[in-house]
């Protein structure tokens, strides 16, 4: 295809999709001209209508990728940040989407802007829809307890040996400090960092402090969101932040926020900016009952065990200040909290091991905060974490467990897909373990699921059962005996 034409259809699906204007409409063109050194814009024809009817802009960027490769003599890769590089320069400028955003909350229809921000992150290619619409996903009921969602994400690309290689020979700069810097707006991308030319925020005000709103270009689920602080600072866990949770409620109270914890193994992967993750799909968690509620003397305020595999207090209130109060002292407590005989030890040295990963959501009037009591710890028999995943499950999940996997909702690798086929064909041949592992090397660890396979199982029921197990290796307080430790806790608290 000539580059001509993928120019001249990228700018007609602007015009459709992007609300590119007439006068916009030859501007761009000749900056577009002028960035790939061509002399004239394209005399042909371009199916207009066609271009029209795209609900996606794919075709548009393998148009221009692959008009790229063969007449600009580009890598792949780099042809496609130089694809993203046009979507975003074809879309409206980040200064209008915040405008227009911030327009519709102040008419109170915050939804309109969520609405408009998530349908222009899709249309201009940030959100990767297609591949996203790809990932297996599921609900597992049991019969004796609340359901999870299972997730085996396809979408996230993994990296090739060329990548690899090429990350070998890169230098970086160290811009952006990370992912989640404001400054990523507009940024070209590099083998180790994306492209973010097409990236748009909402700026917010939260607890006095700025931050920015986007979507996650692989979004584990619906106008899946993350909040960031306009600072580069490492992630806390404070009043400060519950206040900034609640008072993006105050904004979004159709979306649910959280932050994951701010240590290691229990905390998410990027620990060294202050962010949350939240959204419009309530996560198993935040639907959950009331297992038991406990008697505090602060007015107006309710506290009780969400009836959940994980171990989690709850603060609901029509009084933000209550509930802010009320969280500050549980979290305060738990921050150095010991308790031996359940493996809890809030400090080696200076370094902490106990934190909350705290999710709020708001139900009219009224806020409700869900906080996981967490402990980083590590002993010789669990390297990896004692209320983290055990050894048993990583050939399913290793990677820390953050607040959507904690509030029911588990990622999985991609690599799962092709390994429930090996073990499916481990079974169908009758394989010895010695025969299966001599075949498919990387399936140590999955004689359970083969044997359930063996007793006509399912590959989803297996992931059902692991998944529940891993947040019960997640909970720090267990069965009926920590219930009595949950109970010395809540009571040593003072409410």
């Amino acid at each position: 295809m000539k580059l001509e034409k993928a120019i001249a259809e990228a700018i007609a699906y602007a015009s459709s999709h992007l609300g590119l204007g007439k006068l916009g409409y030859y501007y761009y063109r000749n900056l577009l001209l002028h960035e790939f050194g061509l002399a004239k814009p394209y005399e042909g024809e371009i199916d207009e209508a066609h271009i029209a009817s795209l609900s996606l802009p794919d075709e548009i960027i393998e148009h221009l990728t692959l008009s790229l490769v063969e007449e600009k003599g580009m890598a792949e890769d780099e042809a496609e940040r130089e694809a993203t590089y046009v979507l975003g320069l074809l879309s409206p400028d980040p200064d209008a989407v915040d405008r227009r955003c911030h327009e519709s909350i102040a008419k109170g229809e915050a939804k309109k802007a969520t609405d408009y921000l998530y349908s222009l992150s899709i249309r201009n290619g940030y959100i990767a829809k297609s591949k996203v619409d790809r990932n297996v996903f599921f609900t597992a009921d049991y019969p004796d307890g609340p359901s999870l969602e299972i997730s085996i994400n396809l979408a996230k690309p993994e990296k090739s040996n060329k990548d690899i290689a090429k990350l070998l020979t890169f230098k970086s700069t160290g811009y952006p400090k990370c992912m989640l810097c404001p400054e990523n707006l507009g940024y070209e991308g590099n083998p180790k960092h994306p492209s973010r030319e097409n990236i748009r925020y909402i700026s917010l005000t939260l607890d006095g402090t700025p931050w920015y709103a986007q979507y996650s270009p692989y979004v584990y689920y619906p106008e899946h969101c993350i909040v960031f602080a306009e600072e580069h600072t490492p992630m806390t866990m404070n009043r400060h932040i519950f206040a900034c949770l609640l008072d993006f409620l105050d904004i979004f109270p159709f979306y649910f926020i959280g932050s994951n914890s701010d240590l290691p193994i229990v905390g998410g992967s990027i620990l060294d900016h202050e962010h949350f993750q939240g959204g419009g799909h309530m996560l198993p968690l935040l639907n959950s009952k009331k297992r038991r509620e406990f008697p505090i003397s602060i007015p107006g305020v309710r506290l009780y065990e969400a009836d959940f595999y994980d171990t989690c207090l709850v603060v609901e209130s029509e009084d933000k200040g209550k509930v802010l109060e009320v969280a500050e002292r549980i979290q305060r407590a738990w921050h150095v909290y010991s308790d031996p005989e359940h493996d809890i030890i809030p400090f080696t040295g200076d370094t902490p091991h106990s934190t909350v990963t705290p999710l709020g959501r708001k139900i009219d009037k009224a806020y409700k905060l869900f906080l996981i009591l967490r402990n980083n710890r590590t002993d010789e028999r669990y390297p990896g974490g004692i209320f983290h995943a055990h050894p048993e499950y990583f050939h399913i999940k290793s990677e820390g467990i953050g607040l959507i996997e904690a509030a029911g909702l588990f990622i999985l690798p991609a690599r799962l897909i092709r390994q429930a086929k090996q073990a499916e064909d481990i079974v169908s041949k009758g394989l010895s373990p010695e025969e299966a592992l001599k075949l498919y090397p990387d399936m140590e660890g999955f004689d359970p699921l083969i044997k359930q396979l063996r007793e006509g199982k399912s590959f989803h029921s297996y992931l059902a059962e692991v998944g529940r197990k891993i947040l019960g290796n997640v909970a720090v307080y267990k069965g009926e005996e920590g219930e009595k430790a949950l109970d010395k806790f809540v009571g040593g608290i003072g409410l």
